[in-house]
Parts: structure tokens; C-alpha cells; sequence
């Protein structure tokens, strides 16, 4: 099997919910007009306004933005910021299978002036690469992966889907 890259915001959903991916890979989108998602994009537009934003690498990973040596990673909170680490990390990742080494990133939440750096380090390239054969598993499938991750379902956009 031939190992696709996906965006980073589908790998991000990978240590959120699986099912959550998978529902957004396949095209099926229900956060258009979720609470959240448009606090989010609300945060995005009103942040860092003076810095290049949305920096496109490969037509599937798009940075926040970047500055010097630097990627960094905007949220509208820090409640999940593992999944936000391993985002940043995988940015990292296909930066470096670019040939652009020697960066590093930055997770930031301005709403709670929260900040945190962030490497890729050693044995995360096999961690990734372990985890994008998982996902191409899972996108693979005719079917969504089973609900794991009760406390953060009744706020997520695909709640109703799920559920219901």
C-alpha cells in the first residue's frame, strides 16, 4: 500500500477522534457553522494580522504561518494541544522530507496567551510514519471508526452523526 500524506488538520483529528477524520476525509463537513469552528476561524483572521499566514506546503499542509526558523500553530485553545503538538510536529516532518531543516515550531493560544515550543526529536519521524500507515488504513475503510472519545463528543460538530 502506498502511503498518502494527508492535510494537517486530518492528522490533528487522529489523536482527537478517528471517526471525526474519517468522517472529514471523506468529504462529509458538518463544521461549517459550529460554535467553535467559527470562534476559531474569528481568532485566526484577528491574530498575528501583520504576519503572512497560510503557507501551503505540497497542496496538503498548511501553516498557520511562519517567521525566521519558525512555524507556528494558532488555537482557540489549549484543551487539546497534544493533538496540536503532533500537528505541529508532522508540519515539521514534511518540511524536513522537503530538504528544510533545522526549524522548529511554536504552538500559540492568544486567547490564553499560551505558548509552547516544539521540536521534532528523535523517534518521531518513525512515530509518524507508523501513524500515517494507520490513517491510510483507516481512510481505506467503507466505514468510520468506532466513537473512543466520549468527553470531547457532545461539543464536536459530528455529535448529531454519531449519535443520533
Amino acid at each position: 500500500m502506498q502511503i498518502r500524506q494527508c492535510s494537517g488538520l486530518l492528522y490533528s483529528y487522529y489523536f482527537i477522534c478517528k471517526r471525526k477524520m474519517w468522517y472529514c476525509q471523506k468529504g462529509i463537513g458538518l463544521e461549517q457553522e459550529n460554535d467553535n469552528v467559527l470562534i476559531g476561524k474569528l481568532i485566526d483572521e484577528s491574530s498575528y494580522s501583520r504576519e503572512r499566514k497560510h503557507i501551503m506546503v505540497n497542496d496538503y499542509a498548511n501553516i498557520d504561518f511562519y517567521k525566521d526558523t519558525t512555524i507556528f500553530e494558532i488555537k482557540k485553545s489549549s484543551k487539546q494541544k497534544d493533538s496540536a503538538i503532533n500537528q505541529i510536529k508532522y508540519y515539521l516532518y514534511i518540511l524536513n522530507k522537503n530538504g528544510v531543516c533545522d526549524l522548529k515550531g511554536e504552538l500559540r493560544v492568544p486567547v490564553e496567551k499560551y505558548v509552547e515550543s516544539v521540536a521534532l526529536e528523535d523517534g518521531d519521524i518513525d512515530e509518524i510514519e507508523k501513524r500515517l500507515i494507520e490513517i491510510n488504513i483507516i481512510f481505506n475503510n467503507h466505514v468510520p471508526p468506532q466513537c473512543i472519545n466520549d468527553k470531547i463528543c457532545k461539543n464536536c460538530s459530528y455529535h448529531d452523526l454519531c449519535y443520533i
